[in-house]
């Protein structure tokens, strides 16, 4: 690779580094604003609740089978290609939840939509990493602040909406034409030297065999099952407990969690240059266990769960782009790969984790319910110790 540098080219990729941003900002959105405006779509296509539910379920459906088309498309084409059809399918999937006159119309946009998450997951974090090789950690983890942030304005906008009676097919409009821009900025932007010079070093398959990849994998699966699980359950908890707070109490609460996380995030990216990437992990998990354990005595006592939870959060923060971080690390030719096989693990882990926490929740109450991200932290943090033992014998 040559050291020579047009005067151009810092600025290309900081463009395209913002662009990235942008566009995970745009993903949070999309994760947070479709439950509230949940019962006002049953009731425009004319479905019992429980079935427009099942809009969840066909975006978890389509990231998954877009998991390994995006991965070798990312790395073939780039992840600059990857991004923008990422977020063209999101322009038309949030385009078609908005106009969609019927449930299975309703169900293929929101395949559209998992679609679009999986390619912007996997190329925002690609792209970012190849931009900033030289402040690895600190750069994706401040493109997954913004994804925090993009969740936190989602309820917001939706809240914004429904109290000036703007229904949710103006809202989810205006968010197509958000990403149609969104993508024209993309599409304008020329590739970087850098992801140019790219050089295919290692086969997709080869990478199935490196212990490293399963670990993070691993790791994610149970940190996204605890992180998701808390964030979904926690108001429920707050609200059924011995000590039941009122609802603006629980999802202010709940909001201090998510901000909590991207605090944590902010952290990681200011420690990063003095902290290694698997250490700032397994320090986020500690934080994390210590918090989520405390929570279980805390929940009746509603001004001891404001700061149990945020630490929670804090010390979740790190943890999902640091994993992200040490495997491009590892893997630096291979980022997008990298990322759509450990994102598998991931979003496995949001989907079975959950659900296990539902059931518990129903069957023996909060306190067991809880009991199931905290045994999934431990493990997430015995792996990652022992990780961090190993250094770079993996």
């Amino acid at each position: 690779m040559t050291n020579l540098v047009s005067p151009r080219e810092p600025s290309r990729e900081r463009r395209l580094t913002w662009l990235a941003y942008a566009a995970m900002l745009v993903l949070g959105l999309n994760v947070s604003w479709l439950g509230p405006f949940l019962p006002e779509i049953a009731q425009s296509i004319h479905q019992p609740l429980d079935r427009v539910g099942l809009i969840f379920s066909a975006i978890a459906a389509g990231y998954f089978l877009a998991l390994p088309l995006s991965g070798e498309l990312g790395h073939r084409r780039g992840p600059h290609f990857l991004l923008i059809m990422g977020v063209l399918f999101d322009a038309a999937g949030v385009l078609g939840r908005a106009i969609a006159p019927a449930l299975p119309a309703s169900l293929g946009a929101a395949g559209a939509i998992g679609f679009a998450h999986c390619g912007i997951d996997i190329a925002t974090n690609a792209l970012v990493a190849e931009l900033n090789r030289d402040r690895l950690a600190a750069a994706l983890n401040y493109l997954h602040v913004m994804f925090g942030v993009g969740a936190t304005f989602g309820p917001a906008i939706d809240g914004l909406a429904m109290a000036n009676r703007i229904g949710y097919a103006t809202v989810f409009g205006g968010g197509a034409v958000v990403a149609a821009i969104l993508a024209a900025g993309l599409i304008l932007s020329p590739r970087s030297r850098l992801e140019r010079e790219t050089v295919d070093v290692e086969p997709f398959r080869s990478l199935l065999k490196r212990p490293l990849i399963w670990i993070i994998a691993i790791v994610l699966f149970l940190y996204v099952g605890a992180e998701v699980g808390i964030g979904g359950w926690l108001f429920t908890y707050l609200r059924s407990g011995a000590g039941g707070v009122s609802r603006a109490v629980a999802s202010t609460i709940v909001s201090i969690y998510w901000a909590g996380l991207i605090g944590g995030r902010l952290l990681g990216a200011r420690l990063s240059a003095r902290i290694s990437t698997r250490r700032l992990a397994m320090i986020g998990s500690i934080v994390s266990t210590i918090a989520m354990a405390s929570l279980i005595f805390t929940l009746p006592i509603p001004m001891l769960a404001f700061p149990t939870v945020a630490l929670i959060g804090l010390g979740f923060g790190p943890v999902f782009p640091n994993m992200i971080a040490a495997g491009a690390e590892r893997f630096p030719s291979r980022v997008a790969s990298m990322t759509s096989i450990v994102a598998a693990g991931a979003a496995a882990g949001g989907v079975l984790l959950p659900w296990a926490m539902g059931v518990a929740l129903v069957i023996h109450g909060s306190t067991f319910s809880i009991a199931i991200p905290l045994a999934a932290t431990l493990a997430m943090l015995a792996i990652l110790a022992a990780l961090d033992r190993a250094s770079g014998n993996l």
